[in-house]
């Protein structure tokens, strides 16, 4: 009997990591739901996860979200097509955000190439660098978003997250960015 059992065991165990990792154990329902914002200069929706807070400093964004947790946060700024040279384009303003970045932090090398991906609605090209500022290292992601729908807008994503939780944090941020939404103009 005792050796049936030893042999359940390793079974049992497997079973119950198993259903947890696929998320087959029931959880408790969360109180905090996610919070959508509009940023301010060309209307795009993003969600945020619960616990999320639009940051109430000044700041150069159109929307900058900060996680609770202090581990993450995201900036975005809106561009109308309209409102940018002829000869430029949305890639070459993703450039120049990262140019800025680079002029401002030390040691700042490419962490991921830039990656380009699509959804129904929206084509998204990320990159993510490590630099360093006031002795602090981050993790510096730009996305640039551009909606399929609606060409006369398009995004600047740039995520922050320190090296250490990096893996940990960007799932979070992959999903703040997908859920970018653009909203018809206001007259």
């Amino acid at each position: 009997m005792k050796r049936a059992l030893v042999g359940t065991f390793p079974l049992l165990f497997t079973l119950v990591i198993a259903t947890t990792l696929t998320g087959c154990v029931p959880k408790q329902a969360s109180t905090e739901k996610s919070i959508s914002l509009v940023t301010l200069t060309a209307p795009v929706e993003f969600s945020f996860p619960p616990g999320w807070e639009k940051n109430p400093k000044e700041h150069p964004y159109d929307l900058q979200c900060l996680a609770k947790s202090g581990e993450m946060n995201s900036g975005v700024f809106v561009y109308r097509r309209a409102d940018i040279a002829l000869s430029s384009t949305p890639a070459d303003i993703l450039q120049d955000q990262i140019q800025d970045f680079r002029s401002k932090r030390a040691n700042f090398v490419e962490f991921e190439p830039l990656v380009t991906y699509e959804d129904d609605h929206k084509r998204m090209s990320t990159v993510t660098y490590v630099g360093e500022k006031d002795n602090t290292r981050n993790c510096y992601r730009f996305t640039l978003i551009e909606f399929k729908a609606d060409e006369s807008k398009f995004a600047i994503v740039m995520q922050v997250a320190k090296p250490g939780a990096w893996e940990r944090c960007k799932p979070v941020l992959d999903g703040i960015v997908r859920t970018a939404k653009p909203l018809p103009e206001m007259p």
